[in-house]
């Protein structure tokens, strides 16, 4: 077989050198060598400089709005003990209950998580703060300090020595401590007419 000559030599000036065809050749012999990007000592540092000081400007703003979200999620236990205790007065003839504050889980006493664990279907999480960083919850059964003034009392005719005879006012569950540092008094608080609140505002006064 008889191999013809490519045409593309048919371009050269009769010196052997191909014509030029527009083309970049890259060779690793002789000229100068083609740039590499890599990153050097310095820039790897001033990198790590800038992710370090975003991370820092970032960091306060996720820790406050897990605060925020701790919060939230601590008044809505509030308001699902509230719909307990309206379950609770409608049984006994307009009554609150007659509830402790217990030291510990193991103690024989009427408590909050007791006596109105069926009110929230059984869920005793609803009596524990998420912010509760003391483990008051697992320690004595909930994050919420019960108002025993009011104990037995007639919603009615009710009173206490804080808030007065203004339900409004008169403070039924709050936080055991004050576990938000997002909220002005670090506390919720169940107040008497069945809302909550995440400032304290009571007077105190007598009968």
């Amino acid at each position: 077989m008889n191999l013809r000559p490519s045409r593309q030599l048919e371009g050269s000036c009769g010196s052997g050198v191909p014509a030029a065809t527009g083309r970049v050749l890259l060779s690793s012999r002789g000229g100068n060598a083609a740039p590499t990007s890599a990153f050097t000592l310095l820039e790897l540092l001033v990198v790590i400089g800038i992710i370090g000081v975003l991370v820092g400007m970032l960091f306060p703003v996720l820790r406050s709005a897990r605060a925020a979200a701790k919060t939230t999620q601590c008044l809505n236990n509030l308001r699902q003990i509230s719909l307990a205790l309206q379950m609770y007065v409608n049984d006994s003839n307009g009554r609150l209950p007659v509830l402790q504050n217990r030291a510990g889980t193991n103690e024989p006493l009427p408590a909050l998580d007791t006596v109105l664990l069926s009110g929230v279907g059984g869920t005793r999480q609803v009596f524990g703060c998420p912010a509760d960083n003391k483990r008051l919850y697992e320690t004595t059964g909930t994050s919420y300090f019960w108002n025993f003034t009011v104990n037995g009392q007639d919603v009615d005719r009710m009173f206490s020595i804080v808030g007065g005879t203004e339900p409004t006012r008169i403070p039924l569950l709050s936080d055991k401590e004050a576990f938000h540092p997002d909220t002005k008094d670090g506390v919720n608080i169940l107040y008497a007419d069945g809302h909550v609140a995440k400032e304290l505002r009571f007077s105190t006064s007598l009968p």
